[in-house]
């Protein structure tokens, strides 16, 4: 669930007969998690190019019906479509939704003869990397060791 979709319900949750589960975010958490996401990116886009990567992150601050990455980047003939997340807790969600955004996005670039669509999960002092190669809701969890090495993914 998006941050947009928590402050729709929290608009509606005045309306007769409708509940909210759960609490309602405060304007300075709703603050730290956007800049969580926003410094992991930024930090995936650092660590990309240090293995050289040319990578740059897709600013959108809200979620949109384009099909764009937060990061993607390029080495040698391989496009990289990166959506990331960050947590401090032990697991991060991905939509089949977000999932789905990856491959549209790689199928619009036909010059590229490698292209990988690829979840990150970043979580206090560690990334978890996870290729996927289906439409499907995923879960990444903090103790997993993810399935792929960003150093390996073109080799060359």
């Amino acid at each position: 669930m998006s941050l947009r979709d928590l402050a729709l319900k929290n608009k509606d949750e005045g309306k007769k007969g409708q509940r909210r589960k759960g609490r309602r975010l405060t304007s300075k958490e709703s603050k730290n998690i956007k800049r969580r996401g926003y410094d992991a990116e930024r930090s995936l886009v650092r660590k990309l190019r240090s293995l050289g990567f040319k990578a740059v992150r897709v600013p959108s601050s809200a979620p949109s019906s384009e099909p764009l990455p937060d990061v993607f980047a390029t080495l040698d003939d391989g496009l990289l479509a990166v959506e990331v997340k960050a947590s401090t807790g032990d697991r991060v969600y991905f939509s089949s939704n977000q999932v789905k955004k990856l491959f549209e996005f790689l199928e619009i670039f036909s010059t590229y003869n490698k292209k990988v669509a690829l979840l990150a999960g970043k979580f206090p002092y560690k990334w978890v990397f996870k290729q996927v190669k289906e439409i499907d809701d995923y879960v990444l969890h903090r103790n997993e060791s993810g399935n792929l090495r960003l150093k390996h993914l073109f080799k060359r």
